[in-house]
């Protein structure tokens, strides 16, 4: 009798430890099964899937090659150059990136503004640049000759185009009730046609980035940029990754952080004649 008991333990031990040992097995994997991973994917298949949607000078798309430049395109090619990998380019949209990051069409979207609701769906590195925004509209409008404040453009009556997903958009969507916005889909190629919109007098006012309103406005002697001295609005622009892909954020910062240290960041950018804000950094000896 004594001696069944003793195995009847021994049994039970056994059991107890089985039912452990198999439900840290399905804890580990849950954890494995549920993030991503694509520094794993690199060392796998050499490849990086990167998205991008035009936005000179830091991704400039040849209208006739299709060849990609620009300095975030040099940015990531010099950092996954040095692990020997390749890039796989996806051309996306401003409206339509994080999504493409979120459902693994792509690991990384280059130089995408970081607003809060979107950082809900995706992550970002550091900040590489902070882009202001700005507003077009007719030389000849006299309306708008005295305007200070951008938010005197939000007026029953007047029409306001934005590109979806731009910051402009953003920036309207959670700021202006009185006016008509005018949401135009737009092609990465296409970013600055919605501002057409201005000039044949479909919209009072276009809001965008600065860049891409000073951009339209020099190409369009019949526009005025409103606060080309004094953008409003600044947004940090980063590279954008899946939230659960910690691994790869970590690697990137750690790459961008080195690259600002040795100065390749601002040499990628003075050769594209880039003129971005930045954070000030100050190195010391202590």
């Amino acid at each position: 009798m004594k001696r069944d008991y003793i195995t009847m333990g021994v049994a039970v031990i056994a059991l107890i430890l089985a039912i452990v040992a198999f439900s840290s097995s399905l804890t580990v994997q849950t954890v494995d099964d549920g993030g991503s991973d694509t520094i794993a994917k690199i060392r796998d298949t050499g490849k990086l899937d990167v998205c991008y949607a035009e936005y000179p000078p830091a991704v400039i798309k040849d209208p006739n090659t299709g060849e990609l430049s620009g300095h975030s395109v040099d940015t990531i090619e010099n950092i996954v150059s040095q692990i020997g990998a390749e890039i796989n380019y996806h051309e996306s949209t401003w409206g339509g990136a994080a999504a493409d990051v979120a459902t693994g069409r792509c690991d990384v979207m280059l130089t995408y503004f970081n607003q809060i609701p979107r950082s809900f769906t995706i992550a970002f590195t550091k900040p590489l640049i902070f882009v202001g925004n700005s507003a077009l509209v007719r030389a000849d409008d006299s309306r708008f000759s005295d305007v200070t404040d951008v938010m005197e453009f939000d007026q029953i009556g007047y029409t306001v185009a934005v590109a979806n997903g731009e910051s402009g958009h953003n920036f309207v969507k959670e700021n202006f009730k009185n006016a008509k916005i005018e949401v135009i889909d737009v092609e990465a190629g296409d970013l600055l046609k919605f501002l057409s919109l201005v000039s044949t007098g479909r919209a009072d006012v276009g809001i965008a980035d600065s860049v891409s309103i000073s951009l339209y406005q020099q190409a369009h002697s019949d526009t005025r940029d409103v606060f080309a001295a004094d953008p409003f609005s600044l947004n940090p622009t980063a590279y954008g990754v899946r939230q659960d892909d910690i691994k790869f954020l970590n690697f990137l910062n750690d790459a961008l952080t080195t690259l600002e240290a040795q100065g390749k960041l601002a040499e990628f950018e003075q050769k594209y004649d880039a003129h971005w804000l930045h954070q000030k950094l100050e190195y010391e000896v202590s």
